[in-house]
C-alpha cells in the first residue's frame, strides 16, 4: 500500500549552492524545477503567498531516494537537527531524524574528500564496524545549513539492501534515512503495521568494538547501548529507514520537529494506493494525521491527494495518492 521513501525534502537558504554540491559535485540530476503551487503550500501549512522553489534531484532517474531541495531563503534560522559544531542546539541522542545515508565507493576517503572540497565538514574519521550481517565503513558529514549526511561503503552488505556499488569518489541516491527513537516497540508497530515495511536483515543491538565504533560515529558517549532496526518496502533497496535506539541514553525530542519551510530534513514523501486505507491503519498502529488535502499539484502533471502524517518520533511523512 505504501512505497519506500521516494524523496526527502531538504530546506536550504542558498538553493544554487546546494545544487553545486548535489548536482555538480555528487552527480545527482535535476528531474523537476518548479515553484510550489498554492494547493501544495496549503497542504504544507505554509503561507499561500510564499515563493517556494522546489528542485527534485535523482540519481540516474531512479524513482527512490531522491532529494527535493526547497529554497526557503534567509528568513528563517530554525533547522530540524543541529547536533554538531559550535552552533549546535540539539544533542546527538535527541529523538527525531538523524541523517541521510548515501553510499560512496571505496576508498571512503575519496568520497569524503570530494564533499569537504565542496564545502562540507567531516565530523570525524571514518569507522568500520559490523551491524548484524553487514560489514560497513561510515563517516558523518555536515552539509548545507547543518544538514547531517552519512557516507558509507558497504564492504559486505546484505543482498538487496543497496541498488549498486558506486565507484571511487562517486555517490548513490539516498539509500536510508536514520531516525532516533525513544520507544522501539511503538516505532516497530508504526513501521510494520501502519506502513507495511519489513525488516529482513538488520534488527540487532551492537556489542563490544562494534558498539564503540557506532557511538564514535554518531557522537554518543562511549559505552552507550545502541540498537539498529532497518525497515524498507519489500525488495526495495533504497528509500529505507533505520531506527536507532540508545536505551537510557536517549534524550527528548529535537527542538524543531520536521516540517516544511524549515532548514534541513523537513519531509519524507511516499506514494500510496489509498489515503483512506493508510488512515485506517494508522488508527491501529500509531501515527497522527496532520492534514488531508484533495487535488494538490505536487510537482507536475495530474493533481493528487496528499496526507501529512506525524510518526512516533516526530517524522513527518507526505503520503501521495496519484
Amino acid at each position: 500500500m505504501i512505497s519506500g521513501i521516494e524523496s526527502v525534502t531538504v530546506g536550504v537558504r542558498d538553493l544554487d549552492a546546494a545544487l553545486s554540491l548535489f548536482r555538480d559535485r555528487m552527480g545527482f540530476r535535476v528531474e523537476t524545477d518548479v515553484r510550489a503551487s498554492v494547493s501544495l503550500l496549503v497542504a504544507w501549512k505554509l503561507p499561500v503567498h510564499s515563493d517556494l522553489r522546489l528542485v527534485t534531484l535523482s540519481m540516474d532517474g531512479y524513482p527512490f531516494g531522491r532529494i527535493r531541495l526547497a529554497g526557503i531563503g534567509t528568513g528563517t534560522g530554525s533547522a530540524t537537527r543541529l547536533d554538531f559544531g559550535p552552533d549546535a542546539v540539539d544533542r546527538p541522542t535527541d529523538v527525531g531524524p538523524k541523517a541521510l545515508h548515501l553510499y560512496t565507493g571505496s576508498p571512503i576517503a575519496q568520497g569524503l574528500d570530494a564533499l569537504v572540497a565542496a564545502g562540507c565538514t567531516a565530523r570525524g574519521e571514518p569507522v568500520r564496524f559490523e551491524i548484524g550481517p553487514n560489514d560497513t565503513e561510515e563517516v558523518m558529514v555536515t552539509g548545507p545549513d547543518g544538514l547531517p549526511l552519512l557516507l558509507m561503503v558497504g564492504h559486505r552488505h546484505a543482498a538487496g539492501t543497496r541498488r549498486f556499488e558506486p565507484g571511487a569518489a562517486r555517490f548513490g541516491e539516498v539509500a536510508t534515512m536514520s531516525v532516533i527513537t525513544h520507544d522501539l516497540e511503538a516505532s516497530r508497530r508504526f513501521y510494520e503495521e501502519a506502513l507495511g515495511y519489513v525488516h529482513e536483515t538488520t534488527d540487532v543491538e551492537l556489542r563490544g568494538v562494534n558498539r564503540d565504533a557506532a557511538c564514535k560515529l554518531l557522537g554518543v558517549p562511549p559505552g552507550a547501548r545502541v540498537h539498529f532496526v532497518m525497515y524498507r518496502e519489500r525488495r526495495q533497496p533504497s528509500g529505507k529507514v533505520v531506527l536507532v535506539h540508545f536505551y537510557d541514553r536517549t534524550t527528548p525530542p529535537l527542538r524543531h520537529p520536521m516540517r516544511p519551510g524549515q532548514l534541513g530534513l523537513s519531509l519524507l514523501s511516499c506514494r500510496c494506493t489509498s489515503l483512506d486505507g493508510v488512515a485506517e491503519r494508522l488508527g491501529h498502529a500509531g501515527g497522527q494525521v496532520e492534514s488531508v488535502i484533495q487535488h494538490v499539484a505536487v510537482d507536475v502533471g495530474v493533481p493528487c491527494r496528499v496526507m501529512l502524517v506525524r510518526g512516533p518520533n516526530g517524522e513527518l511523512f507526505e503520503f501521495v495518492e496519484r
